[in-house]
């Protein structure tokens, strides 16, 4: 996370690099907010310095930030997605993620899963249908061909499922820019969105989802299972899960690695 300065693609990609820089699946710059409304302004870049819309995880770890230097309990963060909430929740860290958009019911030419399911949530999503096995080695054989999938020009977060039972599942998923990471907020929010539109897992219910890095809680408000259009709002996605800061520090940036706007 970098506060209160605009930085470049290439400054992010070095910062991300786990031998030459820091290391991290993206770098969240904290800025003014462009919204009354919001306290401050949240811009994502993924670890190879493209911008991603959304990042759930990362507003996740944006307003424990505010909240710590701040005080308070609830702030909003104005993103490329809009402007969203963010409160404590007990020991965790609960936001909004707004909502889910259908892209398309049946998305073909995906593997021996069959067909995927299209969600946004302010960033694309691709869910695979749910496998009876660990995800990972999926995630990792199909990932890489599955993000760059033709319906997507600018690329696809990809999501590979294990239900688990009807309020619980398992979750991996290769960032477009980023490959498999350890957490995405907006992943988990999509995929249960996807599996519930499927029947999978009960509407209305608190979903766990089990990702690499530790659970989250998903919640949808609204029936994602109605009859919908592409574009389509399907629900509003509540995630919630710890936010921990693992450390704080200063970084020398050269001067042509700052920059006058973000993106």
């Amino acid at each position: 996370m970098v506060e209160g300065t605009f930085i470049t693609p290439a400054a992010a990609a070095r910062l991300c690099h786990r031998r030459r820089g820091i290391g991290a699946d993206g770098v969240l710059t904290v800025l003014p907010p462009r919204h009354p409304e919001a306290a401050a302004r949240m811009h994502v870049y993924n670890a190879d310095g493209s911008v991603a819309e959304m990042c759930g995880n990362g507003l996740r770890c944006v307003v424990r930030h505010l909240l710590a230097a701040r005080g308070g309990d609830r702030v909003a963060v104005d993103t490329d997605a809009g402007v969203l909430e963010g409160w404590q929740d007990g020991e965790d860290i609960a936001i909004t993620l707004g909502e889910a958009r259908l892209i398309s019911d049946a998305i073909p030419g995906c593997g021996p899963r069959g067909p995927g399911l299209g969600i946004s949530m302010g960033n694309p999503h691709l869910v695979l249908p749910p496998a009876a096995h660990a995800p990972r080695p999926d995630a990792e054989a199909q990932g890489p061909g599955l993000e760059r999938h033709p319906d997507f020009p600018q690329r696809v977060n990809v999501g590979f499922p294990e239900l688990l039972g009807p309020h619980h599942l398992r979750l991996v998923v290769f960032e477009r820019g980023s490959g498999i990471t350890d957490a995405c907020g907006t992943g988990a929010g999509a995929a249960v969105t996807a599996l519930t539109r499927a029947g999978h897992l009960e509407p209305g219910a608190e979903i766990t989802v089990e990702l690499p890095g530790g659970p989250l809680r998903v919640r949808l408000t609204g029936d994602p299972r109605a009859e919908a259009a592409p574009g389509a709002a399907l629900a509003r996605v509540i995630i919630a899960g710890e936010a921990v800061r693992v450390y704080e520090g200063a970084v020398d940036l050269a001067a042509d690695e700052l920059a006058d706007h973000a993106g």
